[in-house]
């Protein structure tokens, strides 16, 4: 909710969200049964009139639209960063990323030759100013560029981190939804939870984050390069995408709440 009300979002807006969210859903469910989902059958399923259902899913259609061009942007910038990691002409042998020079110059690599490798197709400046502000990278004297960080999370509060939190909260509510209407004959999703037993100063939470990033955070890079390197074999231009999320949360125990290990 607080992502809510910093956008002023109403109590119609929502309502408006639910009733298109419903009308999708009666549409796939048409679709599986090989019935053809009209704007009147959807219409007389729904409650709704014609019209209506024809302007919801036509908003619809647009904010897919801009939400498929921010996610295409998210993986670009995903990509460059472990394109620089991973990719031997941008690193070390130990694995960390190179300098990388601002401009052609003998002996170095260059920051648009790691976006071209990468296959990005954005603008080389817009990359990295969009790398500049999630502070992933530092220009050191107008001459070349460090990379600092290998996990782009998007600073401030705007539609792309806007776009970013929706398509991961629908993928952790799509873990949710598979594991609890999944067939006998369906594998279940990964879905593991730890917390502390009870509330903790909130000084632990920096010692949480530095374990995570010290110790889980390899594990998650190590994981990113072997699906890399095992998709080729599997890709499939009509299947879907697959893959693995981990975040950190907070939480307050609710008043009469028995405290206890938390682990699902």
């Amino acid at each position: 909710m607080p992502v809510v009300f910093s956008y002023g979002v109403t109590a119609q807006d929502i309502g408006e969200i639910f009733r298109t969210l419903y009308l999708e859903t009666v549409a796939e469910k048409l679709k599986e049964q090989g019935r053809p989902a009209t704007g009147s059958r959807l219409a007389l399923m729904a409650g709704l009139n014609r019209g209506e259902v024809e302007a919801l899913l036509s908003r619809r259609a647009e904010k897919r639209r801009l939400r498929v061009r921010s996610s295409r942007k998210l993986d670009e910038l995903t990509k460059v960063l472990s394109t620089w990691h991973d990719d031997t002409k941008f690193s070390t042998p130990y694995g960390a990323p190179l300098d990388l020079s601002l401009r052609a110059e003998r002996g170095f690599r260059t920051f648009n030759e790691l976006v071209e490798v990468s296959g990005a197709t954005s603008d080389v400046g817009l990359i990295l100013d969009e790398l500049l502000a999630a502070c992933c990278v530092e220009v050191h004297v107008e001459k070349f560029v460090r990379c600092v960080s290998r996990v782009f999370i998007p600073s401030g509060v705007d539609v792309f981190q806007i776009a970013r939190m929706g398509r991961y909260v629908g993928a952790l509510v799509g873990n949710f939804s598979h594991n609890l209407l999944r067939r006998v004959d369906e594998p279940s999703y990964y879905e593991v939870v730890v917390s502390t037993n009870g509330p903790v100063k909130r000084e632990f939470r920096e010692a949480v984050l530095k374990y995570l990033h010290t110790r889980l955070q390899p594990v998650l890079e190590d994981m990113d390069r072997w699906l890399e390197s095992q998709e080729p074999e599997y890709r499939d231009a009509h299947g879907v995408r697959f893959g693995v999320g981990s975040f950190f949360f907070e939480e307050r125990l609710n008043e009469g709440e028995i405290e206890g290990k938390q682990v699902a």
